[in-house]
């Protein structure tokens, strides 16, 4: 199979190859993601004499926890699909588990708010959703060529 570079390259093609749209979706969730963790870790630590006075002593910690292990986990995996790196789709389904995973056990085990309730099918449809786009950008060969092509640029 020819290489593609320059010399036969047709003219009407991109010079860069655009990232296909799931893995771009799947890149700003994790963005978004990490985010909402780096502001739950400085919000408990800003807040900590207030959530120690109203809350069990292990919420605090917890939420300390929690919020550095989304921040950490989210910067190899947004990094390695900025870039991308073959080993960042290998490593999205146990990234992309864990945001899900933590989430319902804080639903069913922490957070027992009647509010909270309501939502059921919508976070579950959620929850679906996201596994099937990671599914979809784990298997999609698209996506595994554009991934390959970007690792050889480097």
């Amino acid at each position: 199979m020819p290489e593609n570079n320059d010399q036969n390259r047709h003219p009407t093609d991109p010079i860069r190859p655009r990232r296909p749209i799931p893995l771009t979706l799947t890149l700003w969730i994790f963005i978004l993601w990490t985010v909402l963790g780096w502001l739950r870790f400085f919000s408990a630590i800003h807040n900590a004499d207030l959530i120690r006075e109203f809350l069990p002593g292990w919420v605090y910690g917890y939420l300390l926890g929690a919020g550095l292990v989304w921040g950490l986990v989210g910067i190899p995996v947004i990094g390695g699909l900025l870039w991308g790196a073959a080993w960042s789709i290998k490593l999205l389904p146990i990234a992309a588990l864990l945001y899900p995973l933590i989430y319902w056990v804080e639903r069913l085990f922490i957070w027992q708010s009647a509010l909270g309730q309501s939502n059921w099918p919508f976070m579950l449809l959620l929850t679906a959703a996201w596994i099937g786009l990671v599914v979809w950008v784990q298997r999609s060969d698209r996506i595994r060529r554009f991934v390959v092509r970007q690792g050889k640029k480097e």
